[in-house]
């Protein structure tokens, strides 16, 4: 689950929650937040809605890969930080080191070090004497390695294949002029620490706690500078229904 191999479609998710154009992404920028949370929250039994996420793949794979594939998506429905990692941290994880020689004129072990020393990719390469587009053209192909491997294994739905990888084309500019997300004021991803502050392991627990995260996480938002990233729309606070495993609901709702 490293990857961004998504086993569903998310215009499937949003729909059976309601969701419209971009709250899933505004839901889960606070990772505290459970896609579990918010189905019981809605009425919705996230048991049967990951039943509901993985039915096109059972006339097409065999029983053992429908349940790895289910196994996977109740991890996406059921963890917070999983979930906003695999749909929006969408650099996280790709390793540009590989093709360094390549793409950056140095050494893998170089990359790394200079990335760790807050270097952009862009500057990487001009340092090894590379240009934007040699950056670019590796990177592209790092995307369509990574969306071909996801759907030949049967390990990604290729509609959703398709939109992960649009997104990190739509991005890919800014991750070349940008240091790694922990180093870069603009990006919003990579920054649980600097959005919840030190807390204890189960926190938040209390209503008055999950109000306490939303100002926090909602206020790290707000104070993302102007960059080439895009700013996450306002996060809803935490659904008063808390998901911890698998919860007993009411009836699936009729959006299913």
């Amino acid at each position: 689950m490293y990857r961004h191999w998504v086993p569903f479609d998310e215009q499937v998710l949003s729909v059976a929650l309601g969701l419209k154009r971009r709250e899933l992404e505004a839901y889960l920028y606070d990772d505290h937040h459970t896609l579990a949370e918010l189905a019981v929250a809605r009425g919705v039994d996230p048991e049967r809605l990951a039943d509901h996420l993985v039915a096109p793949w059972r006339p097409i794979a065999d029983p053992a890969q429908v349940t790895m594939l289910r196994d996977r998506t109740m991890r996406l429905l059921t963890q917070g930080h999983l979930a906003q990692h695999v749909f929006f941290h969408i650099f996280h994880g790709l390793d540009a080191s590989a093709e360094a020689r390549t793409a950056f004129g140095v050494s893998p072990e170089q990359y790394l070090k200079l990335r760790r020393a807050r270097a952009t990719p862009l500057g990487i390469a001009r340092k090894g004497e590379m240009s934007a587009s040699a950056i670019r053209h590796m990177m592209i192909e790092l995307f369509r390695i990574d969306y071909r491997r996801g759907i030949d294994s049967r390990q990604a739905w290729p509609a959703e294949s398709e939109r992960i990888m649009n997104r990190q084309l739509a991005r890919l500019p800014c991750w070349t002029r940008s240091p790694p997300a922990r180093w870069d004021p603009g990006n919003p991803y990579g920054k649980q620490m600097q959005q919840h502050g030190e807390h204890r392991r189960d926190w938040p627990r209390t209503p008055a706690e999950r109000r306490e995260d939303h100002r926090r996480v909602d206020g790290s938002r707000r104070s993302l500078p102007r960059s080439c990233w895009r700013r996450p729309p306002p996060s809803p606070p935490a659904a008063n229904a808390r998901s911890a495993g698998h919860p007993s609901t009411r009836s699936l709702s009729c959006r299913l």
